[in-house]
């Protein structure tokens, strides 16, 4: 029998797209870093900020009720939770805001998108060539999103640690978020990130430890020169992006990258047979509607299968806490 409906509860969802809007504006309008260590009248903040004396008032009229800023006579200020939307805060979680509040407002396109199929955004490619600015934010992005949630690729993976050395490349590895993570897990790793040129900037600012080749998924190998491999290929979030014929072409160039004895670790959204679970993951995969022309999340079974056509032997999934799965598949 079907659980009793839930009018309020409905309401309450259809409504909670507010509490998004006034978080992604504020963090646009300079809002927290205004207020960070700093608490100020209405009047100060519509001079610091340049707004409206009345919108102004209906932002943080809301925030106060969201429990992002808090009031104390003609005074406001940061909540603890609301201090996180500052730039200047050392666990800031502000460009994960900035890249949520830019895919907000495509989302009032997803009835076109299910209409047609297609996305309503452009391709990352001409993001990033086109307009940096917004492209290398929403790498900052994944990575403070790594910080929060990626640290268990490490432990999925179940990479060897200890001499010799093991040299990985993490292929499309953005920011070198995951690269990161696993040179500080396991011993004696040496990681490369192959991006696009326009990636690296941000690569060098948020971890320059880590090594930098210029690449591209769209071309042979990557754009590696013939005869070169690696211990371990890291595919790491890529294939959400792309349709099926596309992943069986990259899985098969990531294999020709990996040295005998060496792995393939793909690190993904993998979601059940009917689609519909693990929830997090299911609830991943509208975004991919939207956001990826061909994009999709994908079963361990389809991954399977382009892994077994590229000549690797792929290990069951392992799944940790979070939504994100590890299919490790090994060259003989």
């Amino acid at each position: 029998m079907s659980e009793e409906a839930s009018p309020y509860g409905v309401a309450d969802q259809i409504t909670s797209y507010q509490e998004s809007a006034l978080i992604g504006t504020a963090v646009e309008l300079g809002l927290p870093n205004a207020l960070y260590g700093s608490p100020k009248t209405l009047d100060q903040l519509t001079v610091e900020l340049g707004t409206d004396s009345r919108g102004t008032m209906g932002l943080l009229s809301g925030l106060v009720a969201f429990g992002m800023i808090e009031r104390e006579g003609d005074a406001f200020s940061l909540t603890a939770n609301g201090a996180l939307l500052a730039d200047d805060h050392p666990d800031s979680i502000a460009m994960i805001s900035r890249k949520e509040w830019f895919f907000y407002k495509l989302w009032a396109s997803m009835p076109e998108a299910v209409k047609t199929g297609h996305t309503q955004t452009r391709a990352w490619r001409d993001r990033l060539e086109n307009d940096p600015d917004q492209a290398h934010d929403f790498l900052r992005a994944l990575d403070d999103l790594c910080r929060l949630y990626g640290g268990d690729l490490p432990e999925l993976a179940g990479l060897s640690s200890g001499p010799p050395a093991r040299r990985l490349l993490d292929v499309g590895g953005g920011a070198g978020s995951h690269s990161a993570n696993l040179v500080k897990a396991v011993d004696g790793l040496e990681a490369t990130v192959l991006d696009l040129p326009g990636a690296e900037p941000v690569l060098k600012e948020r971890h320059p430890e880590i090594a930098f080749v210029p690449g591209d998924i769209d071309q042979p190998r990557f754009g590696r020169p013939d005869g070169e491999t690696w211990d371990y290929v890291l595919v790491s979030n890529i294939l959400h992006d792309h349709p099926a014929e596309e992943n069986e072409r990259i899985v098969r160039e990531a294999a020709g990258l990996v040295a005998p004895g060496g792995s393939l670790v793909i690190y993904e959204w993998v979601i059940d047979e009917g689609r519909t679970s693990p929830p997090g993951v299911a609830s991943f995969t509208p975004m991919m509607v939207i956001e990826n022309e061909g994009g999709w999340t994908w079963t361990e079974a389809e991954i399977g299968a382009w892994i077994e056509a590229a000549g690797l032997e792929a290990r069951p999934v392992n799944r940790g806490p979070g939504p994100i799965a590890v299919i490790r598949a090994d060259r003989p």
